[in-house]
């Protein structure tokens, strides 16, 4: 089983849609929960009593084994040095579990130095992610809340999504926060609509919300989704999407996420040259924007102009410098397999000069073993990067049990790198203390694909134990029908 379900909000918040299953205990414009938090990491202690009536606080719950958390540190960083002198305090709050020690929180704190430029705080119980996070019934992170200068949370949402704006607004003083409340509300049963599959109150809440903010983009997103993959009406599709970007004109960050959205459908019903026009927009507003730069190069690569898409990508990595994240993420988009052939050099490129800026992050190991092996086909290049991603995460459980989880079981992987995967696996179980389910559940599949089915029984029969009445303990006793079946074959 993989080490976390990393919920990423980026789509929910994107599309306006809240991550909500009932009514929750704090909403817009509540009392905000004090911050009791164990250790302050990195940062003065923040006290929200002391700083209302003086300035705005956004307090984001964030972790180190989360990958959007991660993506979102430099943003947040950005947004601390342009708002820190107009009375705004970044702190991201973070929790303990295994995987997100106070040891390691301390370590990546370290390791990224300057470029977490905020505060940062640990709990060892979640008391202050549970007053908000769990009051306000957010189930993924990352999650900010903006705490306003009277004390009450003004907006909850993704730090990627919509987080400068509301800045802007609440710091002018032109923020609403009743409107805020009533969207806030309209989010939540737009959300259980879209669960239960009920699309045409989808469209009415949406409406709703448009009579209430008319310059509502999430709105309006989700009226696109909602007519074009639920309803298949492209032609209504269509003017949706010409009015968020119509009314994005100026939010780089949310036409580059919605030039993805197009992105997606622009084949079928011709949205690319729609996605081309958000994306140029958002470059011009942000000539550095990564995911505008993403964009761009997937978007040319999709309207078959294949050297201009190669050029701008040449061009684009020479920009991101020593931008490790960005880097990354530039090499995953360059090395998708449809144009493994034109691009997987410059993907190797970019993963290299990523691993060049931070050698300490065995991420960028993984990207570059997916490079090598499912683009490249490259098999004995990615066994090696595989064992020296083993060797440099000796001590990073999670992404142990990641890595040889995928290996096992991932189309493009599977059958091919057995021996890696319970290098992995062992080495996973033996940093985690070999009492985590999840861990030893890989370890026991990695021995099963290796021959070792005697041991592999007896490693799922502790798996099943440890895991006790977790809800996948269905799944585990599947595994072991399987191993069983196996042996006594």
């Amino acid at each position: 089983m993989k080490e976390k379900a990393i919920v990423n909000l980026m789509l929910a918040a994107a599309l306006g849609v809240a991550a909500q299953t009932q009514a929750a205990d704090l909403g817009i414009g509540d009392e905000a929960p004090a911050l009791k938090v164990d250790k302050w990491v990195k940062g003065d202690a923040v006290n929200l009593d002391k700083v209302k009536g003086k300035g705005v606080v956004v307090v984001e719950f964030w972790a180190t084994w989360c990958g959007p958390c991660i993506a979102s540190i430099p943003h947040l960083t950005e947004l601390q040095h342009d708002y820190g002198r107009k009375g705004v305090t970044i702190v991201g709050v973070t929790k303990f579990d295994e995987g997100n020690t106070l040891e390691m929180v301390e370590e990546f704190v370290r390791k990224q130095g300057d470029k977490l430029g905020y505060g940062i705080a640990f709990e060892k119980e979640p008391n202050t992610s549970d007053a908000y996070m769990e009051a306000a019934d957010q189930n993924g992170i990352p999650t900010a809340f903006v705490v306003d200068k009277q004390g009450r949370v003004a907006w909850i949402g993704h730090p990627m999504s919509g987080l400068d704006r509301a800045l802007d607004e609440i710091i002018a003083g032109t923020y609403d926060i009743v409107v805020a409340r009533k969207i806030f509300d309209l989010r939540a049963k737009m959300s259980d609509a879209w669960a239960e599959g009920d699309f045409k109150t989808v469209l009415k809440l949406a409406d709703e919300r448009i009579a209430i903010k008319p310059d509502d983009t999430g709105a309006y997103r989700s009226k696109f989704r909602v007519y074009l993959d639920e309803l298949d009406k492209p032609k209504e599709a269509r003017v949706a999407a010409k009015k968020v970007i119509e009314l994005a004109h100026n939010d780089a960050m949310t036409l580059a996420e919605f030039a993805q959205d197009l992105l997606h459908v622009g084949e079928e019903h011709d949205f690319n040259a729609m996605a081309m026009q958000a994306v140029k927009r958002a470059l011009e507003l942000q000539p550095n924007n990564t995911d505008a730069a993403i964009a761009n190069f997937q978007i040319l690569a999709a309207m078959g102009k294949e050297s201009a898409a190669i050029d701008w990508a040449t061009q684009s990595v020479k920009r991101m410098g020593g931008d490790a994240s960005a880097l990354a993420r530039f090499a995953r988009a360059l090395s998708k397999p449809a144009r493994a052939d034109r691009c997987t050099a410059l993907a190797i490129e970019a993963v290299d000069l990523a691993i060049k800026a931070e050698p300490e992050k065995a991420q960028h190991l993984m990207t570059k073993f997916d490079i090598l092996a499912v683009c490249k086909k490259d098999i004995a290049g990615a066994e090696r990067i595989g064992r020296y991603l083993v060797e440099k995460a000796v001590e990073d459980a999670p992404l142990l049990n990641n890595f040889a989880w995928n290996l096992l079981t991932e189309d493009g992987l599977k059958g091919k790198f057995n021996e890696l995967a319970l290098l992995a696996a062992k080495q996973c179980d033996k940093t985690g203390g070999g009492e985590n389910w999840m861990h030893v559940d890989t370890l026991a599949l990695a021995m099963f694909e290796n021959g070792v089915v005697a041991e592999a029984i007896t490693l799922e029969k502790k798996a099943i134990k440890l895991a006790g009445d977790n809800p996948a303990i269905d799944e585990l006793k599947k595994q072991l029908e399987r191993f069983e079946k196996k042996g006594k074959g």
